[in-house]
């Protein structure tokens, strides 16, 4: 039981990664056992699922001002891959 303990300071990066990737099932269970006892790290999960959903939005505005700009269609095209990549 011990190995699934987990502290605040141990989640908090978990967090971030499986906002990027699937966690390997050990960290999976690990964090959901530490959210089951831990309110505030709930309360950050959601925080930072918010900020990635304003992001993203901000991201597409982004993409309607680079359609406005005076570069070249190539670079626009980087640009625009770059983002839409990164949503």
């Amino acid at each position: 039981m011990k190995a699934l303990k987990m502290t605040c300071e141990d989640v908090y990066p978990l967090i971030s990664e499986s906002r990027d990737h699937a966690l390997p099932f050990l960290s999976r269970m690990r964090l959901k056992m530490h959210f089951a006892l831990c309110g505030l790290c709930q309360i950050y999960q959601k925080q930072l699922e918010t900020l990635c959903k304003v992001a993203r939005a901000l991201g597409k505005d982004e993409a309607k001002a680079l359609e406005e700009t005076s570069m070249s269609p190539e670079v626009k095209e980087k640009i625009r891959q770059w983002i839409i990549k990164k949503t």
